[in-house]
């Protein structure tokens, strides 16, 4: 967090688009952070808003067709078009989303929000108005899950517990035998007969609907495998950062990928690394000089045990930008440093 992963998710995208390319960037990051960062006023939406581009304004663009556009995850909105994609019938899909349960859902079933985002992120790819996709994770170890979502929430529905009993048409529910009523009476009393009711409607309407959430989930993790499929590790020159940058590349071997890219963003210019300050101690801006020549080199030297720790391909230097980058000509240098 901190470190300018949006910024850097945004700065992709510009390039990309002054490129020539229709690109999408949507952000799952909850801090809000991607309308600040591309200098478009109010929200950001589910569906992509497109940010105009003026190439005269934003140095090395062309107008050959290049489209920007941006989007901030809706997880409710997304779950009902999954529903209503998944749903045998609108009716079915009506009494999914009109049940009060549905909303709830969405904010504290563990997994909810990233299987959403996952799904967003495979609708977005087969967009035709879209021929590359950005994602701006959520920080950190956070990020792992949003790649984690879609097994997770078919391991929800693979799990015996709503296998057996909130899945009615195939579990405990369906026979109202004597135990049944006591479970039910008991759980009743407990969290309310009408947030039962509740339960065991929307779980009776969801049925079926758990071969296409997994039928879903594994093609969303064909895609994150795939060869067109690339991750940037977004990180700054510190202890605490690059640690959670290590960490992140080694769980990301673990499943067999790797990070294309590290943007090691906020640096100091790398000048200041290699010069010989004067050594005045009477003159302020001598020892202040001294001092950032000082950091300057320890940056470095972090960086570089870092890369030699690490596989992590290409190594992108940002330096620390004067204000924060609120309009597309600040984001236009950031994408000429990436590129």
């Amino acid at each position: 967090g901190g470190v300018g992963k949006t910024t850097t998710s945004a700065a992709l995208a510009l390039s990309a688009a002054r490129a020539g390319r229709r690109v999408v960037v949507l952000t799952i990051d909850p801090a809000r952070r991607l309308a600040d960062a591309i200098g478009v006023g109010g929200e950001l939406g589910n569906e992509p808003t497109e940010v105009p581009l003026s190439f005269d304004k934003i140095s090395g663009g062309t107008a050959n067709g290049g489209q920007l556009w941006a989007a901030m995850l809706d997880p409710e909105i997304t779950f009902t078009e999954v529903i209503t994609s998944h749903a045998s019938t609108s009716e079915q899909a009506d009494r999914i989303t009109g049940n009060r349960l549905f909303a709830n859902l969405t904010t504290s079933l563990s997994g909810t929000n990233e299987y959403m985002a996952a799904e967003r992120l495979w609708s977005l790819y087969n967009d035709d108005r879209f021929d590359l996709v950005v994602i701006d994770t959520p920080p950190s170890r956070h990020a792992f899950d949003f790649l984690d979502g879609p097994g997770r929430l078919v391991r929800f529905v693979d799990h015996p517990l709503y296998r057996y009993v909130l899945a009615p048409q195939r579990g405990l529910l369906r026979a109202v035998n004597a135990a049944t009523q006591l479970i039910i009476r008991t759980i009743g009393r407990v969290v309310g007969a009408q947030l039962l009711d509740d339960v065991v409607e929307f779980f009776a309407a969801f049925e079926g609907l758990d071969d296409g959430f997994r039928g879903r989930a594994a093609e969303v993790d064909q895609l994150l495998q795939s060869v067109g499929t690339r991750f940037v590790l977004v990180t700054s020159p510190r202890p605490e950062p690059l640690a959670g940058a290590g960490w992140i590349i080694g769980r990301l071997e673990e499943r067999g990928l790797s990070a294309g890219s590290l943007v090691a963003n906020r640096m100091l210019p790398l000048a200041l690394a290699s010069i010989d300050p004067p050594s005045d101690p009477d003159n302020p801006l001598d020892e202040n000089l001294a001092q950032l020549a000082s950091l300057a080199q320890l940056e470095a030297e972090l960086l570089t045990e870092f890369q030699n720790s690490n596989d992590i391909g290409k190594l992108i230097h940002i330096p620390d930008q004067p204000t924060p980058v609120s309009t597309l000509e600040g984001l236009a240098r950031i994408a000429d440093q990436l590129v």
